[in-house]
């Protein structure tokens, strides 16, 4: 009786290791992801996303592990891990923007500085946030593009497109 009680509370553990690590405010979850980020931490981060994207994030990754596979000699699509911000530099600082509402979703800034440079290295991607039971998870993360851009580039989509090169 004991080691069903032990077996069922473990169980249930990483039901509740994930709604400890997301957040009731959006400023809150950008504010972890971006403690995430600079630490470069992919762990810590997972718990903060929806379950669709990580599912998107692990067919990408098993996608990726069988093409470095098969072409040892050439680098994979996510050669350099998951894009989860919209350039692979380290930005020494990340801190949260304006939060805007959109029917079904919450949209917040994070944005990656670079304080030392002042040649506008600079950027601001968008997280998009949906509620799942009582907290909100990140959903996708809308990169930063150029003016000129008139596509939206998401971590979504980058995922889904990556592999169609």
């Amino acid at each position: 009786m004991k080691l069903r009680v032990m077996f069922s509370a473990l169980c249930l553990l990483p039901c509740f290791v994930s709604h400890a690590l997301a957040a009731d405010t959006p400023r809150a979850l950008a504010e972890k992801f971006c403690a995430t980020r600079l630490d470069n931490d992919e762990k810590a981060l997972r718990p903060l996303l929806t379950s669709s994207l990580v599912k998107a994030i692990e067919e990408a990754e098993a996608r990726n592990d069988i093409i470095a596979k098969a072409s040892p000699d050439e680098k994979p699509p996510f050669g350099d891990g998951i894009p989860y911000q919209s350039f692979p530099d380290a930005a020494p600082v990340c801190e949260v923007g304006e939060e805007k509402r959109v029917p079904g979703r919450t949209e917040i800034e994070v944005r990656y500085l670079f304080p030392d440079n002042t040649s506008g290295a600079n950027w601001t991607d968008r997280l998009v946030l949906i509620a799942s039971e009582d907290l909100l998870l990140i959903d996708n993360v809308i990169f930063e593009t150029s003016v000129n851009d008139t596509d939206e580039i998401s971590l979504r989509s980058v995922l889904f497109n990556a592999f169609d090169q």
